[in-house]
């Protein structure tokens, strides 16, 4: 996820990620930015279709969106949360700005967000799922 944001910049990056139990992601989607801008982002209609197939073909759910912010902090913008699409599903903000990118997790409201608690596990051969 970091190394796609990466990939991507100057321009904010975006994905999906998916699994058939939360939290446990399974799945990684990432998504051409159709607007190849440094502060939005909307997920190329087809390259969304073609994860949302993928994930119902392997019987997986969206568990979290990501992007990056390419020269801001880790955290929702006005436009993150007057484009907020999908309610409470959490978002995970993913800073560009220093050397280590920074990686944050959210849960947007119409006007606020609250900042979500994780951790990164190390995959065990039983657990790992389809590789997307």
């Amino acid at each position: 996820m970091v190394t796609h944001c990466l990939q991507e910049a100057p321009s904010e990056a975006c994905g999906i990620l998916a699994g058939a139990h939360q939290p446990l992601v399974e799945a990684f989607y990432p998504l051409r930015n159709e607007l190849a801008s440094r502060t939005r982002y909307n997920a190329d209609p087809g390259d969304l279709i073609a994860a949302i197939q993928s994930m119902r073909s392997h019987s997986l759910g969206m568990l979290a969106i990501y992007h990056s912010h390419p020269d801001t902090v880790a955290v929702p913008s006005r436009v993150d949360l007057e484009q907020n699409h999908y309610g409470p599903l959490p978002r995970i903000i993913i800073s560009l700005r220093t050397a280590v990118p920074e990686v944050r997790i959210w849960r947007l409201g119409a006007a606020d967000f609250e900042e979500l608690r994780w951790r990164l596990l190390s995959p065990s051969v039983e657990s790992q799922g389809p590789r997307i």
